[in-house]
């Protein structure tokens, strides 16, 4: 993302899906960035132009249907509002709509001009500086909320996501291995993904691109864990319905029952066990429960047959 690009293409998928999730609906006023909230981030790489093999940081459509575009710089050269209008052309060249540019400089830059003539064009971005925000204090409450599990504000998210551009104790690089560290001992899987992937994608200019490569290993790794729990969550879910249908069968019908009670285990889609369920708490005879369990069965095997052929 930037001039190190470190952060692996098969890698952006992740990257700004998790990003997506986590800008969305936000709005970044308390770092002075005035504009409508997010509702998505943008793929960056513009095929128009190519600047040295570098592409904008981020590209976020906004909710007024324009676009923000956020730079994040730890110095500063003349030619990079040069590079930066090139970028805002060629995406206003594939979305033809406004574009707002942000430039967010890390602590080490404390001035740095906003504009450039160009005779009949004049270029206007938006600066931030950094150094305005403690990192040393930020990082301290940051640390205390999370190891004391309470829950973090969406203020707080966002004050994680940037803290290694903030004026601190240590250097850029040191602080975004402690903001990653601090984030993996965050409980929930969902926003401990969402807030890993961030602050890689945000820091991926002066992180070692080794420990990047580690850090999105982990990554999967997370994601793949959350996949193992939501599939636990659903077989725990197919079961209690099973349970549920077993049982009324045994309390109206006894050990009689036993034989239909067995063929409730072989429908094993959620959908179908619930609705199922609705329909046998209805029946009337056990002649009617029979059929309606059959035809279950039935359109589990259709539904399966189906997925086969679309998977050809």
């Amino acid at each position: 993302m930037g001039e190190g690009m470190s952060i692996a293409h098969n890698n952006y998928d992740i990257i700004f899906r998790s990003m997506t999730e986590q800008f969305k609906e936000k709005a970044l006023d308390f770092y002075g960035i005035h504009v409508a909230p997010i509702v998505r981030v943008e793929p960056t790489d513009l095929p128009i132009i190519a600047v040295n093999d570098r592409r904008m940081d981020f590209l976020f459509l906004l909710a007024d249907d324009t676009y923000l575009h956020l730079e994040f710089q730890t110095t500063f050269r003349e030619h990079d509002l040069d590079r930066f209008l090139q970028y805002d052309v060629s995406a206003y060249e594939k979305y033809k709509k406004p574009i707002h540019t942000v430039v967010i400089y890390s602590a080490n830059v404390d001035n740095a001009p906003r504009s450039k003539n160009y005779g009949s064009i004049k270029y206007e971005t938006q600066t931030v500086f950094m150094k305005d925000y403690d990192g040393d204090q930020i990082m301290q409450q940051l640390k205390t909320k999370i190891e004391n599990n309470e829950e973090l504000t969406e203020r707080d998210e966002l004050n994680l996501i940037f803290l290694p551009l903030m004026k601190s104790t240590v250097d850029c690089s040191e602080r975004a291995i402690e903001a990653v560290e601090l984030a993996q001992k965050i409980t929930d899987p969902e926003k401990q993904f969402r807030l890993l992937s961030t602050i890689i994608a945000v820091s991926d200019k002066f992180i070692d691109e080794k420990y990047v490569e580690r850090l999105m290993e982990a990554i999967k790794m997370v994601r793949v864990l959350r996949e193992m729990e939501k599939r636990a969550e659903l077989k725990g879910r197919i079961f209690e319905s099973q349970q549920a249908i077993k049982k009324y069968m045994k309390a109206r019908y006894g050990a009689t029952s036993k034989e239909i009670q067995d063929k409730v285990d072989t429908i094993t889609d959620l959908y179908i066990l619930t609705h199922l369920l609705d329909d046998i708490f209805e029946a009337e005879t056990r002649e009617e429960i029979e059929r309606l369990i059959d035809e279950a069965i039935t359109k589990q095997l259709q539904m399966n047959q189906s997925t086969k052929q679309l998977g050809k």
